[in-house]
């Protein structure tokens, strides 16, 4: 009869185990100067892998061998100090021994008694993630997966306790439009949302910008009274702590005040940006946070914890489970005397792993000074690379540098803007694919902008150098295939 137990010897998975770390060792020993993208087609990858469902079991040891080769070999390295695309977080070593413990573990972090542990240190990681962003640490929240889930979640917070509470059983039917407000520069999460949510995308109202991209709060009022006159329900204003094209914050005092003199939800997207707030060079861009009623702040990008985890901040608690405490009689339980915290009633997922635990263990073992200090590296490295641009006679700055992000663009004198726009969009594929940097292109000003964003403790000032030089040697490869042509 075959073995039922999954289990190993104590002896075979103390093997195992290290047989991991060697691969992991390997990883940050050797492999993160590599390519960063690894240059690989589709059909190629999942050629590593392309089999039939296996019915017999594969040895461990040739097992972690195959990660270690393939895995990693068609991962992009966006641990290394040359990532800089999209807000990815470099992670950091401690919470590779979390995820490991959490994984053991097994937590099931629905109700208080299936995980008393994950849920008190949730509990406490959203406390100290409010003391380190300058928000009340007696708001409650929860650990999710990223920031859309996150944005979608205060969302729903948001029209829960704005409309009317008969709107939960009998739906939208009947109920005024609602209207939500966002700068043009919001991330596409809350186009998502609105969706989702019943508000619909034509009501998402999508407010222009300054020169710094910060949202006119001018037009802002000037819409929202536009909207009441018209029989439309306002229900949220969104403050954007850091966007995510060029990382500008909007005044988030002034918003604040708006929101109170309309008597609206305000909510503020500090999902990358919001740990900044805790540095003295650039907190007081972060003023009138404290007066949100939600935030959004992802741990997994500027606190350097390995996805996914991202908070939702909500400053009363009360609004928060009013919106998703829902308890079916199999989840009853007896509180044995009472004090205990269900998170189930704190977010729209049941099911949910330790995701506290890296979290926790990443504040604990580095401490809010070091991180600081960290993050204030990061907002260094973009300045740097700033300055090189503007001292360059064969670069463009397209956007102020509030933070950690800087755009700009190739454009050698004399090159006119529709050879500049041509070229940078070819340079975004082919930096790709030469694979010795990685960054995004995006959209300034109608223009097409090449986009690097630092948050990532490994990256030197020496490799913010090199990103200018690597780019101009892509530049003569583009150039000299092009005269091939």
């Amino acid at each position: 009869m075959a073995e039922k137990n999954l289990d190993f010897t104590p002896e075979q998975l103390e093997v195992y185990i290290r047989h991991a770390g060697k691969v992991i060792r390997e990883l940050y020993s050797e492999k993160l100067e590599r390519r960063v993208f690894p240059g690989m087609e589709p059909d190629k990858v999942m050629g590593l892998f392309r089999e039939q469902l296996p019915e017999e079991g594969f040895d461990i040891s040739d097992l972690l061998e195959k990660v270690r080769t393939d895995v990693v070999g068609a991962a992009t390295m966006n641990i290394g100090p040359h990532y800089y695309g999209y807000i990815t977080g470099g992670g950091n070593q401690v919470a590779i021994l979390a995820e490991m413990l959490s994984a053991a573990l097994n937590q099931n972090n629905l109700k208080w008694h299936s995980s008393p542990v994950s849920t008190e240190l949730e509990k406490l990681v959203i406390r100290w993630v409010s003391q380190f962003i300058g928000y009340p640490d007696s708001a409650a929240g929860a650990i999710l997966d990223g920031g859309s889930t996150a944005n979608f979640n205060c969302l729903a917070v948001a029209r829960k306790n704005m409309m009317p509470d008969h709107m939960s059983r009998k739906g939208l039917s009947g109920m005024p439009p609602m209207t939500v407000y966002v700068s043009a520069e919001g991330h596409s999460s809350f186009d998502k949302a609105a969706d989702m949510l019943g508000i619909g995308l034509d009501n998402l109202r999508k407010i222009p910008v300054d020169d710094r991209f910060r949202i006119r709060t001018d037009l802002l009022k000037k819409q929202v009274d536009d909207d009441l006159s018209k029989g439309f329900r306002p229900i949220c204003i969104i403050g954007i702590a850091g966007t995510t094209n060029s990382g500008a914050v909007d005044d988030l005092t002034e918003l604040a005040e708006i929101a109170k003199d309309y008597g609206i939800w305000y909510h503020v997207d500090a999902a990358y940006g919001g740990p900044a707030a805790a540095l003295d060079s650039v907190g007081y861009l972060f003023e009138g946070m404290e007066m949100a009623d939600s935030v959004v702040i992802n741990p997994h990008k500027w606190l350097y914890v390995p996805f996914e985890a991202a908070c939702i901040l909500v400053k009363e608690p009360e609004k928060l489970r009013k919106t998703f405490s829902l308890i079916p009689d199999y989840l009853r339980s007896n509180e044995d005397g009472g004090g205990r915290t269900d998170l189930m009633e704190y977010q729209l997922p049941l099911t949910k792993s330790f995701k506290a635990l890296k979290v926790w263990m990443t504040l604990k073992a580095y401490g809010a000074k070091r991180l600081r200090d960290t993050i204030q590296g990061d907002i260094e490295n973009a300045g740097y690379l700033a300055r090189l641009v503007q001292d360059s006679d064969d670069f463009e700055q397209m956007a102020p540098v509030p933070l950690s992000i800087t755009c700009f663009r190739y454009r050698p004198e004399g090159m006119n803007d529709e050879d500049a726009e041509l070229m940078n969009r070819k340079l975004a594929h082919a930096i790709e694919q030469d694979g010795r940097i990685f960054l995004t292109a995006t959209k300034i000003s109608g223009k097409t902008a090449l986009r690097t964003c630092f948050i990532n403790p490994r990256t030197t000032k020496k490799d913010v150098e090199w990103i200018l030089e690597v780019i101009r040697d892509v530049e003569a490869d583009v150039m000299q295939q092009s005269s091939r042509k």
